[in-house]
């Protein structure tokens, strides 16, 4: 269970928080930003770099793309 709050640039950057509850309990937070790239079929991948700001705060990069 969680809670997303987030703002979109005029180019389409997302950057965005991120608040948790894990399935132990423990409240997680996160940080993300995210650059969206519309592919030649048309459809939008989104290059992420996000980072755990609680826990171990590890950090990295993730592409989400649309199907």
């Amino acid at each position: 269970m969680g809670h997303l709050t987030g703002t979109v640039k005029t180019d389409g950057v997302i950057t965005m928080s991120y608040k948790q509850t894990n399935k132990e309990g423990n409240l997680m937070t996160e940080i993300c930003t995210k650059t969206p790239k519309v592919m030649t079929s048309g459809k939008i991948r989104l290059h992420e770099s996000w980072q755990w700001t609680s826990g171990d705060r590890s950090k990295g990069n993730s592409v989400l793309e649309e199907v």
